[in-house]
């Protein structure tokens, strides 16, 4: 934040208003393109690019834009895709019990322990899918949790006696 001094030549009150701030900004905006800050940059006047990925490397630009025309994505997105059914998959069956458990206690009690089975073996590969995607993954903040499996399983368990 600018200084006392530099609040009062810009007839800011009160630093910490949000309509002072941004009036502050662009106060510091104005004087700067009255000033010719902005005059020569690079690309002024032209169209900017906003098909550029700014995950992908200059020296990669070229690669990456010959598998987008021909309908390829990176490795990374194309592991997310994977990871994504998966997760679905994984899901889905324990969804369809809940919503129409079977009425024999005998035949609940032995879907439910062969859907839970089944939940643990893909919960172990799609973890295993989910730690691949992160490391190919350009940056952290597209990481992806993994499964908590015996969260997850406990917590099947209790709706399903419901």
């Amino acid at each position: 934040m600018a200084d006392e001094s530099e609040r009062k030549r810009l007839n800011v009150t009160n630093p910490n208003s949000a309509r002072d701030h941004q009036s502050l900004i662009e106060k510091q905006i104005r004087e700067a393109m009255e000033r010719g800050d902005f005059d020569n940059l690079r690309g002024a006047g032209k169209p900017q690019n906003l098909a550029r990925d700014p995950n992908v490397p200059e020296d990669w630009e070229l690669a990456f834009n010959l598998l987008k025309n021909a309908g390829f994505a990176p490795d990374w997105i194309e592991t997310r895709k994977e990871v994504d059914t998966a997760r679905e998959k994984l899901f889905a069956p324990l969804q369809r019990f809940l919503q129409t458990p079977p009425s024999n206690q005998t035949e609940f009690a032995q879907q439910q322990t062969k859907l839970v089975q089944n939940f643990r073996a893909q919960a172990v590969e799609l973890n295993r899918l989910i730690d691949i995607y992160n490391l190919k993954a350009p940056t952290s903040q597209v990481h992806l949790r993994r499964v908590r499996v015996e969260y997850e399983i406990e917590k099947f368990l209790s709706e399903s006696q419901k």
